[in-house]
């Protein structure tokens, strides 16, 4: 029987780099990954057909990937005949394989119906980097490619907090599936694995998937996870109390797994 292992993380939180990590660790991520991209530049490690996948679902629901409050999409029988597919021929060809794409934290609990058994690495990032690297991103984006949807780049300067609200409709909505499936559930923070926390490990501990060893340091690329220097600002002020509770939850999450590691390190001695 096949194992599954989903990372989900919100955009620009560091799921790339740790995918980077697993696939060479020997985790299938998909047939067809996504290229590198400026943003991106050793790739994303996303399966595009799972990629296309959501996008669709967010189409048809009217939505496109600036999700910035909680909503329950509508899955179609074509929706649900395509995720089944996707998951009858890995389970076919692979003994353990996975994928990650952001928006993947708007679907957890989806993707759980279909696979009761499949294992979840959370990763996050303090959300006042992650809305800096998105508005960097969208800046870019906006003066390299004048036929893209400028509305969609500007919308970030438009509309200050939309970065702030998608950081937390995405991580409320993995904090809830972390607290419906704590067993299957393992977080860590772009910061812990860029300070050298051992990943695989962890996993391998969690749930004997059997990855190889593969230090984060052969991915980690300073360059391209560049944070913001002072604080975040916030037009809204009511936001403030409700990003702290996320942060604060999310931080809680990874300490459980920094323990494990600690209690592992101890009993091995």
């Amino acid at each position: 029987m096949s194992e599954q292992l989903i990372v989900a993380g919100f955009h620009r939180s560091g799921t790339s780099l740790v995918c980077q990590l697993l696939h060479r660790a020997g985790l299938f991520l998909g047939y067809d990954l996504l290229e590198a991209a400026f943003s991106n530049p050793h790739g994303h490690f996303e399966d595009t057909e799972v990629l296309n996948l959501h996008r669709q679902i967010l189409a048809d629901n009217g939505k496109t990937w600036l999700v910035s409050k909680p909503f329950l999409p509508v899955i179609t029988k074509p929706h649900w005949q395509r995720m089944e597919r996707i998951i009858q021929r890995r389970d076919a060809e692979h003994n353990l394989w996975g994928f990650k794409d952001p928006r993947i934290c708007l679907f957890m609990m989806i993707w759980k119906h279909l696979l009761p058994n499949a294992k979840v690495l959370l990763v996050y990032r303090h959300f006042s980097d992650t809305a800096y690297s998105l508005g960097r991103r969208q800046s870019t984006e906006l003066l390299s490619n004048p036929t893209g949807p400028p509305r969609m780049y500007r919308r970030f300067w438009e509309e200050p907090d939309l970065a702030l609200r998608m950081w937390l409709t995405h991580n409320d909505a993995l904090l809830t599936f972390a607290r419906t499936y704590p067993e299957d559930t393992l977080a860590v923070s772009l910061d812990m694995v860029e300070n050298g926390f051992p990943v695989i490990r962890a996993i391998n501990r969690r749930w004997g998937l059997g990855l190889d060893q593969v230090p984060a340091s052969e991915v980690f690329d300073p360059t391209v996870t560049g944070g913001r220097s002072g604080k975040q600002p916030i037009s809204d002020r009511r936001l403030i109390d409700r990003i702290d509770a996320t942060w604060q939850a999310l931080e809680q999450l990874s300490k459980q797994t920094e323990r494990m590691i600690e209690e592992a390190t101890v009993a091995e001695r």
